[in-house]
Parts: C-alpha cells; sequence; structure tokens
C-alpha cells in the first residue's frame, strides 16, 4: 500500500491507471463447426428406418455443455449442405413451404452465430434457399456468389463476432463448381468466383476496416483436389496457404475428416479442420487470446474433431 502511495505522489493517477492498462488477461474462445449436415436433424435415418449416429439433436447437447464450460465464449457456425438428404428436410423445401423451415427453426433453437452455403443448399432453388436464408436469425455467407444484376455478393461476405472483447471475422465461401453440376434455373442471377482471388480482395477489406483479433475461414469446399474445367472444387488448403491472414479455415464439402496445420507464405501457422458430415463429429477449435491493454501479445490455436 505504502508502494502504491509514493507511485500516485511521484507520478500521478496517470501512471497507475497505466500500469494496471500492461496487465496481462488471457481469453479463451470456443468455436464449433458443422457441416454437410445433410438434413440429419434427428439422430434416426428415416430413409433406411434404423437409429444413426450424429444429429444436430445431439449436436445440441454437446454445445449447451460448451455454453456453461465457456460462458459468452462459443461460437456456433454451420459450413453448408444442410437442406438436403433426410425426408424432413424435403417435405419443407417443396410440401410444407407456408411454415417457417424446420432447419431455420433447429438453427434458431440452437443460436447458430453464422451460417454458409453449400452446393447442396444451392441445389434445392431459389424459392427454397431464398426463404430459408430469410428465416435464419444469423447471417448464411457467401463472398463469392455474385449478383450478375449488381456485381456484388448476393449474400453476405463476412460477419464480426466479438466474445469477451474478442473480434472475430469470419468470411464464408462456397466451392465454384457449382455450374459443373447444377442446371443454372436453379441459380440464376448469380454467378461464382475463384475462391482464391475471392480471399484477397476481402481480407484485405476486412483488415482494413474491421481489424480483427481473429480471422476464420467458413468455406464450403475440401482442402485441395480436382480442376472442373478451369475451376478448382476444392481449395481451402490453398486459400489458406497463399492468402495470408487466416488463423484457423474450417472446411467441408468433401465428407472427410481432416485436421492439422499448415504455414501459409507469410511464414504463419493455420489450423485447416473438417468435421466430414453428417453431425457424427463436429469441428472444435480453441483460440487462446492473451491481451495487455488494448494490444494482443499472443495467440494460440488448437482444434479437434469432437464426437457426439
Amino acid at each position: 500500500m505504502k508502494k502504491l502511495f509514493c507511485l500516485i505522489a511521484m507520478c500521478g493517477w496517470g501512471a497507475l491507471f497505466s500500469v494496471a492498462a500492461q496487465k496481462q488477461e488471457k481469453v479463451v474462445v470456443n468455436l464449433i463447426e458443422t457441416s454437410d449436415v445433410h438434413g440429419c436433424y434427428f439422430p434416426y435415418d428415416f430413409i433406411r428406418r434404423h437409429p444413426q449416429k450424429g444429429s444436430l439433436a445431439r449436436v445440441c447437447s454437446f454445445v449447451e455443455e460448451r455454453r456453461k464450460q465457456y460462458p459468452d465464449a462459443v461460437v456456433l457456425m454451420d459450413n453448408g449442405d444442410i437442406l438436403q438428404g433426410q425426408p424432413i428436410a424435403y417435405y419443407y423445401n417443396y410440401i410444407d413451404t407456408a411454415s417457417v423451415h424446420v432447419c431455420a427453426s433447429m438453427l434458431n433453437y440452437l443460436r447458430y452465430d453464422v451460417g454458409n452455403m453449400g452446393n447442396h443448399d444451392v441445389e434445392t432453388g431459389h424459392a427454397v434457399y431464398d426463404r430459408w436464408v430469410r428465416q435464419c436469425n444469423h447471417p448464411v455467407l457467401g463472398a463469392n456468389i455474385i449478383s450478375t444484376h449488381t456485381g456484388k455478393p448476393y449474400l453476405p461476405p463476412y460477419k464480426i463476432i466479438t466474445r469477451k472483447g474478442v473480434k472475430i471475422a469470419v468470411l464464408g465461401m462456397i466451392t465454384p463448381a457449382i455450374p459443373s453440376w447444377l442446371p443454372e434455373p436453379l441459380w440464376s442471377g448469380l454467378r461464382f468466383e475463384d475462391m482464391e482471388t475471392c480471399a484477397r480482395k476481402w481480407v484485405k477489406q476486412i483488415k482494413e476496416k474491421e481489424h480483427p483479433d481473429v480471422l476464420v475461414g467458413l468455406f464450403h469446399s475440401g482442402p485441395e483436389g480436382n480442376k472442373l474445367g478451369d475451376v478448382v472444387e476444392n481449395a481451402s488448403a490453398n486459400v489458406a496457404r497463399n492468402v495470408p491472414g487466416f488463423d484457423v479455415v474450417f472446411m467441408g464439402h468433401d465428407h472427410a475428416k481432416h485436421c492439422e496445420k499448415i504455414v501459409n507464405v507469410a511464414g504463419d501457422t493455420v489450423l485447416i479442420i473438417d468435421p466430414a458430415n453428417t453431425a457424427k463429429v463436429v469441428s472444435d477449435v480453441k483460440i487462446c487470446v492473451t491481451r495487455k491493454g488494448d494490444r494482443i501479445v499472443s495467440k494460440t490455436v488448437e482444434g479437434d474433431l469432437a464426437d457426439v
């Protein structure tokens, strides 16, 4: 106490506040991703008529526990291909088009923070996915889904989420190979931009405008793979490697589990992770940020595939 009064007497209250501001603070944020759920909202396969693993119902229990463990520090994301697969999805896609889509109701109940568009969501057609997007309480992203009428993204390109004072930017993109699989009436008025080209543009804008503490990619595309004509179908690892700035890239589309760290062209480490399909596992990422005042002095990213 004597030292405290001496400090105040010599330097004033400003010095005291300056010292206090330099105290380090650690914050852990838990990012959880589902992808390629394919209508598996319940732990039952209504096509083959038997119980099945996974489902949004089991994800709900997992997320509830995490929200207790990390109060106000969980970010829940879906990475597309959720409107197609089981009969219940088709029923609300094409039969009961007056009610709120059951998928929107479930995502809202689970309090998803952000979603992303997948190729099988586009497959349902404008009437279905436009309605579903409107009914979700969270944004459904698509930075590289471009309106041919405006030249701008048809869906929000990114979302800013703040947890415990940590500012997180989530950039969403889809595999651009849609025209190789789906007839144009399903995506009329749209074009699909190369992921790496799109990422370079938006990462620059996000950094300059938002100054995030954490940059996340939410990409409905596998790590790397075949080209369909001039289009790279699976480009997530290429983006993580060639476009500096990402801390973690959440992947989907290829139905393959994946969790590894790669080094980008700037020499920084990027976690790339994919929970495969039907919500049997989720991507479970913890980001530990150490701050000193308003300045981040260190940041660690660790990921796992959690069985739900």
